[in-house]
């Protein structure tokens, strides 16, 4: 690797949307099945949600010259001719010095003008009905489509559907969604320390922590990760698995071995195939710095830092990135915060800090967790990252920041 010869967020960026252009085709899956698939049309709604005026309390449906001077000093009494039930259409007409019990997402009367809460109203007998406060014309009445109206684009093509996403989709009798096939990715572990998650703990061995951190932000952003047996520090395993790899899947993340280091393999991987290409070797950025990016037979192939939080932050800036570009998506999704803490970074690497937010004197504010590259405990606990550009010396406290959050 060229220590000092990195290239820059962005620059890494056109890399690799220019070099691993990409058609994904769409496909049509259940409701149930689009939940972290990104759409490839717009959505439109069926229905008008609600499709029936309802209402939103528990009270009586009401016509409004009949209320509008009503008091507890001053109560009206009217006669109650029906009930409305949930689920159940309501024929029911109201006419002057008339009531009908409503409760909450029941359907109202068509004529009805209001319903005034059940904590305002007094129960006289079976048929009369001590009104003892006054509503506004279609007070706590949810009118037809006052939610989402018929035709109404509810999520524009690119949108990542989330589980809240189901619920409205569900509430607007969306049965089915055209979202984009998934790409498979290939996750290979190296290294002489690592163990699989069914081998007990042994010598100075730890877990495949990067694995699975990669396999959970790969799934929730559309994409099929398959995790492949960790190889060891041998030039022959390493090969052997990109092959097999090649063959199964669309892009391929290789975890650790592409630093500078006595037994780092992955680059020497790399350029063995024929048709190889290594297009960057080393990222300003930080954490991240040794990331290789290359191309296998016209597949993008990734040389990831095995530290974690190195190896996580970099499929946070470039590689979501990357992924989105796929689905032709720029939007930025952040949260603006206050910055609460004088951060000093050296120019000419872009660097991404793990923090926290919380709310001081009713604002936003967010505050860094400092962790080593070799730790994951604490991004696991923040929740989110901001950018601090190549140029910057760093962040002061009182700065307006963005937040992009997990």
């Amino acid at each position: 690797m060229k220590l000092f010869d990195v290239t820059t967020v962005d620059n890494v960026l056109e890399i690799m949307k220019n070099k691993f252009k990409k058609d994904i085709m769409s496909e049509k899956v259940s409701l149930i099945d689009s939940l972290n698939r990104y759409i490839s049309d717009d959505i439109k709604s069926n229905i008008n949600v609600p499709h029936f005026r309802k209402s939103l309390v528990d009270g009586y449906s009401v016509l409004f010259n009949d209320v509008f001077l009503a008091s507890e000093s001053n109560p009206v009494c009217l006669n109650k001719i029906d009930e409305s039930y949930m689920g159940k259409i309501c024929n029911t007409l109201l006419e002057e010095e008339t009531c009908v019990y409503t409760p909450t997402g029941a359907m109202v009367p068509k004529n009805s003008q209001g319903v005034v809460m059940i904590e305002y109203c007094e129960v006289l007998n079976e048929k009369e009905i001590l009104i003892q406060n006054s509503i506004a014309f279609n007070e706590n009445i949810v009118e037809v489509g006052e939610d989402i109206k018929e035709n109404e684009v509810l999520y524009e093509k690119g949108h990542l559907i989330n589980e809240r996403d189901i619920g409205v989709l569900a509430g607007s009798n969306i049965k089915e969604i055209d979202v984009y096939e998934k790409l498979t990715v290939g996750i290979i572990s190296t290294g002489d320390e690592i163990l699989d998650i069914s081998e007990d703990i042994k010598e100075a061995k730890i877990k495949d922590i990067n694995a699975y951190i990669l396999y959970g932000q790969l799934k929730n952003i559309n994409l099929n990760p398959i995790i492949y047996p960790s190889a060891k520090d041998n030039l022959n395993d390493i090969i052997n698995l990109i092959k097999k790899a090649l063959n199964e899947c669309d892009i391929i993340l290789i975890s650790g071995g592409s630093s500078v280091g006595k037994k780092d393999e992955t680059l020497k991987a790399i350029e063995s195939f024929e048709n190889s290409e290594v297009l960057v070797e080393g990222i300003a950025i930080k954490p991240g710095k040794p990331t290789i990016i290359a191309n296998i037979c016209n597949k993008l192939v990734m040389g990831l830092p095995g530290h974690p939080l190195s190896c996580a932050f970099v499929i946070e800036a470039i590689f979501k990135q990357y992924i989105k570009s796929l689905y032709n998506i720029d939007k930025e999704e952040y949260t603006l915060c206050e910055f609460t803490y004088n951060y000093h970074k050296a120019k000419g690497r872009e660097e991404y800090l793990g923090v926290n937010i919380g709310k001081k004197d009713n604002k936003l504010v967010c505050v860094p967790i400092f962790s080593k590259s070799s730790t994951i405990k604490q991004f696991a606990k923040c929740d989110g990252y901001i950018k601090i550009d190549r140029d910057l010396e760093g962040i002061k406290n009182g700065d307006i920041v963005k937040v992009y959050t997990f």
